[in-house]
């Protein structure tokens, strides 16, 4: 997919400017990684129901498997994407910030995933609200343009509070711009993830014996 848009949209086209088939390819690579994050792990205590009458698991465990699973192959993708940068626009010292970029991805993913795995066993519509605001989310969050050369100036703030805008925003200045990330987005996008992390272990915690009976009806 990153050698499709690379080809269409660099070398066919030749649309967006300067660095857009860069800031497009980071921002399809952090999407994908977050939206397979959210579609395993939201189904992943759901999907578990026939393990769970068996034998007893820690139903946190559930969804940490699909995030981590998903996180492994992100490290793929993401080494293809930095081929592709180092090849074409070279590297920079600023890509050290990288491990902190792939972590707040991480915990945000997390985050989110532990949320929607708790509700879908209660709500079953959670699957399809899901994924009608990723398709939304999709727009919302920059991958397909910059928020600081596309959205008027007074409106970007709004839009990026969403943390995944605010990630890929900071993702593109680290490994195409070669600029250092915004510490006060960075901390932001940190203090968001965890609260709902904790939230969301929490809620799993508190309802660990009920998702069993729940399921088995």
């Amino acid at each position: 997919m990153l050698a499709v848009f690379y080809v269409v949209f660099g070398l066919i086209l030749e649309r967006g400017g300067p660095g857009f088939i860069y800031d497009l390819l980071v921002g399809v690579t952090l999407w994908s990684w977050f939206s397979s994050t959210m579609q395993k792990s939201t189904a992943s205590i759901q999907r578990s129901s026939q393990l769970m009458q068996q034998v007893y698991i820690p139903k946190q465990l559930l969804p940490l498997i699909a995030i981590c699973s998903e996180a492994i192959k992100a490290v793929i993708l993401m080494a293809i994407l930095l081929f592709i940068l180092a090849v074409t626009i070279g590297p920079s010292q600023t890509w050290l910030w990288l491990p902190v970029l792939f972590l707040l991805q991480l915990l945000f993913g997390a985050a989110c995933g532990m949320i929607t795995a708790h509700l879908l066993p209660f709500m079953n519509d959670v699957k399809y609200v899901v994924t009608l605001v990723l398709r939304l989310g999709m727009f919302l969050s920059g991958v397909f343009y910059r928020i600081d050369e596309a959205v008027p100036e007074e409106d970007r703030d709004y839009l990026m509070l969403n943390p995944l805008a605010a990630l890929i925003a900071e993702a593109r200045h680290i490994l195409v711009a070669g600029e250092p990330p915004s510490t006060g987005w960075m901390l932001y996008i940190l203090a968001f993830s965890l609260v709902i992390l904790l939230i969301g272990s929490i809620l799993i915690t508190k309802y660990d014996q009920v998702y069993p009976r729940l399921l088995s009806r």
